[in-house]
């Protein structure tokens, strides 16, 4: 049975307990083959400065900590030239990483719906969003969720690029 799954505010005393899930989802994403993170991007830092800013979310499964991202309205510079179809503001999500403990019990799907109603809820009208070219579960993720591919950025020195997505609300 799927676990019930609430989001809220990340809170800055999860920091730890956060920064560890981190740890695993990348130890786990390495192991799939897929490099996107290591230890240059994303770190502690950037997480501790999302919940700073009220822009980290956890997701909690059955109560325990699940996933999280960062949710908020930032756009890399290198969006910049793609071809989008939606107008800015766009809501975007960041550094999502799910618990490999809760990988596909809906965490991540609970995390996508959370972002587009806060979107609705400030009356903005796009999503965005990106990932490693070799995170395919993310991007099988990002499709389910009915984005669409507009293009690709290169960013943190890999070396292959990053898929960029948007969904129009």
């Amino acid at each position: 049975m799927a676990p019930a799954i609430t989001i809220r505010p990340a809170r800055q005393e999860e920091l730890e307990e956060i920064w560890s899930l981190v740890g695993r989802a990348v130890a786990h994403m390495n192991a799939l083959g897929n490099p996107q993170w290591g230890e240059d991007y994303p770190t502690r830092d950037f997480y501790a400065g999302d919940i700073r800013r009220g822009e980290l979310y956890a997701a909690l499964a059955d109560g325990v900590l699940a996933g999280v991202a960062c949710i908020n309205t930032s756009e890399s510079p290198e969006y910049d030239p793609l071809p989008w179809t939606t107008c800015r503001p766009a809501v975007v999500i960041h550094r999502m990483a799910i618990d490999p403990a809760f990988q596909r019990m809906g965490v991540g799907s609970a995390l996508f719906a959370f972002a587009q109603a806060w979107a609705e809820a400030r009356g903005i009208s796009a999503m965005r969003i990106d990932t490693y070219s070799k995170n395919d579960r993310m991007q099988a993720l990002i499709r389910k969720m009915g984005y669409t591919k507009v293009g690709e950025i290169h960013l943190h020195g890999r070396p292959l690029p990053y898929p960029c997505f948007e969904k129009a609300l």
